[in-house]
């Protein structure tokens, strides 16, 4: 059996040689391991981390596709109740409708570092 474990919601991966918050949107890489989402609109975001994960350490990541709704870390911007929010970089979503899409704020945020229930948008996970 290999490192990792799955269920039906969440898988465990292991982190890039950096830490990364919990409730951070993560990216995989091609090597397999995890990094906290920039704002490139390239980028494979996966999910959301549910625990703190230490650099190189392994950890639980909620699967974007695995329905429901997810917590997640509110970079700078205002946000308020059903705003489209977008990722915003460092693992973090905002306004910035340059950015990928990323789902509905179902709560308001006005302050970085926030953590907010959002719906994740249908045709991100198409």
């Amino acid at each position: 059996m290999g490192s990792t474990t799955h269920q039906a919601s969440g898988r465990t991966f292991q982190a890039t040689a950096v830490a990364i918050e919990a409730y951070s949107l993560v990216t995989l890489d091609s090597s397999g391991t995890i990094a906290a989402s920039g704002d490139n609109a390239t980028e494979q975001i996966i999910g959301v981390t549910t625990e703190d994960i230490d650099a190189s350490g392994y950890g639980n990541v909620q699967l974007l596709n695995a329905g429901g709704t997810i917590e997640v870390l509110c970079g700078g911007n205002t946000i308020a109740v059903a705003d489209s929010t977008y990722i915003d970089g460092s693992g973090k979503i905002g306004t910035d409708n340059t950015n990928t899409k990323i789902g509905v704020a179902l709560q308001a945020s006005s302050s970085d570092g926030d953590v907010i229930e959002l719906l994740p948008h249908q045709t991100f996970l198409a």
